[in-house]
C-alpha cells in the first residue's frame, strides 16, 4: 500500500459516514490551519445536479486561453485521487498531495470529520501554497452544507442544471433540492444560471428572491444555436462564432454556453479565437467519450464503436439517450452497473425504445454495487433484452459477438466509467 493509500484509510476512518451533511467541522479545521480559503480572492463556485464538470472544464479552458491561470476543485474522481486537485496545468503531483493531506490529518488531531471534508481542507491548503489568478470550486453534494460553502465571497456562482440525485440527503422534490443548491449563493456577486425546467426555475425564482446579486439566466440573457455545425452564443450585447464544443452531446453545448457567459461577467470581453480555442481544447475524461484506442479494443470487433459515460441519474439518462438518437446509424448495445442508491428504472426508462439489448455488470471494487439480478429484472419491465455478464471484458466480447458493428455504450455508474478508463 502507498504512502497516500495508508493516508486514504486513516482519513476515512474519521468519521463513521462516508456522508454527513454539515459546515462545522470543516470550518473548525479551517480555522485550525489559518483559513486558507480566505486566500481565493478570484473563487467561481459551481454547483447544480448535473454539468458541473464540465461546466468546471469549460471555465478552465476559456480562462487559460484568455491568458489566466487557474486552479481546479473537482470530485468524485475517476481514475486517481490526484484528479481532483488540478494545479493550473497539472493534478497534483503524489509527493505535494502526500504534504497537504499529512498537514491537515496532524492540525485535525483525530477530530470527526467526513473524508470529503478533510481532503476539501487540504485542496484549500495546496491551492494556498501554489496559487493561481482564479480558483474554481465544484460542489460535492447539494450546496448549503456543502464543504465549498465556506468561500466568504466568490466572484461568480454558476448554477448548472436541477434534477433529482441523492435523494437521501437533499430530499425527494425538486423544491427541497433548489433550496439546497440555491443556499450556497452569497450577495454581491454574479449568479449565473444554466439551463433548467420551468417548474425549477420557479423555485429558484423563490430561493433567490431576496438574494442582491446579479442573476444571468440562460435563455433569457445568453443562448447558443447551431448553424453549419458552428457554435452560435449570443447574449444581449454580443454574438460569437465559434468552433464546436469537443465534448458531446446537446447538453455540452449548454454547459459552453454557460461558461462563456461566466467568463464573459468576469473578463468583461472575450476574444473569438481565443474562445473557440477553449471550447475545442477543454476534456472531461468519462463523460460521453469514445474509446478509440486501448485495450479494450481488443476485445470487440473493429467495426463497433465504443463509447463510456458517467451518467447516473434520471436527467444523465435522458441526455446520453438523446445524444445516442443523434448518432443512430448503428444499433446500441448497453453494458449497465449501477450503485444500489440510485434508481435504475428512472435512468434506463429513456433506453426502452433505442437499446437493442442490456448487460447488467457489477460494479468492481464497489460495495455498494446494484446486482445483476435487479438491473435485469428492471431492464426486462421496460423492455429491454438483458443478461449478466461476470465483467466489463465479458460484457465486451459477448456483445460484440452479438452484433460485431454495433454501437455499445458502458454506462450507469462514474464509478463504472473509472474502471471502464482504468482497464483501457
Amino acid at each position: 500500500m502507498s504512502n497516500n493509500q495508508a493516508l486514504f484509510q486513516r482519513l476515512l476512518r474519521l468519521h463513521p459516514k462516508k456522508i454527513d451533511l454539515s459546515l462545522d467541522r470543516i470550518k473548525k479545521l479551517l480555522a485550525k490551519l489559518h483559513h486558507p480559503e480566505r486566500s481565493f480572492h478570484k473563487a467561481i463556485t459551481v454547483t447544480g445536479t448535473n454539468g458541473k464538470g464540465s461546466v468546471c472544464r469549460f471555465l478552465k479552458s476559456l480562462l487559460e486561453e484568455h491568458g489566466k491561470t487557474v486552479n481546479l476543485y473537482t470530485s468524485p474522481h475517476l481514475q486517481k485521487f490526484n484528479e481532483r486537485i488540478t494545479l493550473q496545468a497539472n493534478d497534483i503531483s503524489d509527493e505535494f498531495l502526500e504534504e497537504v493531506l499529512t498537514e491537515v490529518e496532524k492540525i485535525n488531531k483525530n477530530d470527526p470529520i467526513t473524508f470529503f471534508e478533510i481532503t476539501t481542507a487540504a485542496a484549500y491548503l495546496a491551492f494556498k501554497q501554489k496559487p493561481a489568478e482564479y480558483t474554481i470550486l465544484e460542489t460535492g453534494l447539494g450546496g448549503r452544507l456543502d464543504a465549498t460553502n465556506v468561500i466568504e465571497q466568490p466572484i461568480a456562482q454558476v448554477l448548472t442544471s436541477i434534477s433529482f440525485d441523492h435523494q437521501e440527503f437533499l430530499g425527494n422534490t425538486l423544491q427541497k433540492i433548489a433550496y439546497e443548491k440555491c443556499a450556497i449563493f452569497k450577495n454581491n456577486t454574479t449568479i449565473i444560471i444554466s439551463k433548467q425546467c420551468p417548474e425549477v426555475l420557479k423555485y429558484i425564482d423563490q430561493e433567490t428572491r431576496s438574494n442582491n446579486s446579479k442573476k444571468i439566466f440562460f435563455a433569457e440573457d445568453f443562448n447558443y444555436q447551431i448553424e453549419n455545425q458552428r457554435f452560435i452564443y449570443q447574449d444581449d450585447n454580443s454574438l460569437m462564432d465559434l468552433n464546436m464544443p469537443s465534448l458531446q452531446g446537446e447538453y455540452q453545448l449548454v454547459n459552453a454556453a454557460t461558461a462563456i457567459a461566466t467568463v464573459k461577467c468576469i473578463l468583461k470581453s472575450l476574444d473569438n479565437t481565443k474562445t473557440s480555442a477553449a471550447l475545442k481544447k477543454a476534456y472531461n475524461k468519462g463523460r460521453l467519450e469514445k474509446i478509440k484506442k486501448g485495450k479494450l479494443r481488443e476485445f470487440i470487433s473493429e467495426d463497433n464503436e465504443l463509447y463510456v459515460d458517467g451518467s447516473h441519474n434520471e436527467e444523465g439518462g435522458r441526455v446520453t439517450a438523446d445524444f445516442l438518437q443523434t448518432i443512430k446509424k448503428k444499433k446500441i448495445y448497453l453494458i449497465f452497473g449501477m450503485l444500489k442508491n440510485k434508481n435504475a428504472k428512472e435512468f434506463l426508462k429513456y433506453f426502452s425504445n433505442i437499446a437493442t439489448s442490456l448487460k447488467a455488470i457489477k460494479i468492481p471494487n464497489q460495495e455498494n454495487t446494484m446486482d445483476e439480478n435487479d438491473i435485469i429484472k428492471t431492464a426486462n419491465e421496460l423492455g429491454i433484452q438483458s443478461s449478466a455478464s461476470s465483467s466489463i471484458i465479458n460484457a465486451l466480447i459477448e456483445t460484440s459477438k452479438e452484433d460485431p458493428n454495433g454501437l455499445i455504450i458502458i454506462t450507469g455508474s462514474l464509478y463504472l466509467a473509472g474502471e471502464v478508463l482504468n482497464l483501457n
